[in-house]
């Protein structure tokens, strides 16, 4: 196989279709697609089932007995896979027609870079399921040198479904398991350690927001997650640094720790709570990046307000001023 992709599914049944159709209609013919279902309480096995069926050269469907997340069952995937290239899709996203054949080919033309990755746009539905853009965004890509353009991984989303990895570079590098945006940690670890990446900025992947469900809207309500942000960052600098590579990037680490925590914190913002215990959460998760990270106000605030948002910095700050933390 050419290429893999592994698609977590839990409870999707209302989206899996569109994600379903667009990988086995690639371009690109020597694809598998490891479907793992994550003990599903709708139908979303039975619709993987019934696509296996169909396609049981292109599909392989695996059921978790109970629910393992998605950093589990991405792992799962990976130790399943045998494609050259191995990629990932949540459920209720969809992606181009050409994305794969297009991604592998240029691959294979530059010399197998580790790592390659497109543009990812937002949608509410799935009005470009069947529109590949051809002749529009459409481009040979541009590969980069990690050492000589840093700036790549910081401008680059964390996320790794618009993104196909060279498989001999993840296989024994899995994603931390049981925690919220393991993308985090997994995606750029795997750019720091890369010496290439081969980059598109086409119209490739198309992220479904969904206001009222998914992780999107987690990051609008009460978390009790909140804090494996944490956990998720010091596992990019344990990998980086059992790489050996943590002291040659460890500025661009710090960055990438402050601010994805510092974002985390500004969700608290929205949060139906009462100020006191805004504060208090805010005061301590202060408290936790400053020590843990060092004090944010060392980086450019351009630089951090691309990553957090220029009102939600502002507003970080003047709640940063009222805690004790804050010196």
């Amino acid at each position: 196989m050419k290429v893999s992709i592994i698609v977590p599914v839990y409870n999707s049944e209302k989206y899996l279709k569109d994600c379903l159709d667009s990988l086995v209609n690639q371009t690109l013919e020597e694809i598998e697609i490891i479907a793992i279902d994550d003990a599903s309480s709708d139908k979303s096995l039975e619709i993987l089932k019934e696509y296996e069926k169909k396609y049981p050269n292109k599909i392989r469907v695996y059921a978790n007995t109970k629910n393992l997340g998605q950093g589990a069952t991405r792992n799962k995937g990976i130790k399943l896979a045998t494609g050259e290239y191995i990629g990932f899709l949540d459920s209720d996203d969809y992606v181009n027609f050409n994305m794969y054949a297009k991604m592998y080919e240029m691959a294979k033309k530059n010399n197998n870079p580790e790592i390659i990755t497109t543009g990812l746009v937002f949608t509410k539905n799935n009005d470009y399921l069947t529109n590949n853009f051809k002749g529009i965004f459409q481009t040979n890509g541009s590969v980069l040198n990690i050492a000589d353009n840093l700036n790549v991984i910081l401008d680059e989303s964390p996320s790794v479904c618009n993104k196909l990895f060279r498989s001999d570079t993840i296989k024994n590098a899995p994603f931390i398991e049981g925690k919220m945006w393991e993308d985090v940690a997994f995606t750029y670890a795997k750019m720091f350690k890369a010496k290439r990446i081969l980059k598109f900025n086409d119209a490739d992947y198309f992220y479904r927001r969904r206001a009222n469900e998914g992780v999107s809207s987690q990051n609008n309500q009460f978390n009790a997650h909140l804090f494996d942000i944490f956990e998720v960052c010091d596992y990019l600098e344990k990998e980086l640094k059992e790489a050996n590579k943590y002291e040659q990037y460890e500025y661009y680490v710090r960055y990438i720790q402050s601010t994805y925590s510092m974002y985390r914190v500004t969700e608290i913002f929205s949060w139906n709570i009462d100020e006191n215990t805004k504060q208090n959460l805010v005061d301590k998760m202060c408290k936790l990046i400053v020590e843990k990270y060092g004090d944010w106000r060392v980086y450019p605030e351009e630089l951090l307000s691309s990553k957090v948002g220029i009102i939600e910095l502002e507003k970080l700050n003047e709640y940063f001023k009222k805690s004790k933390s804050y010196k």
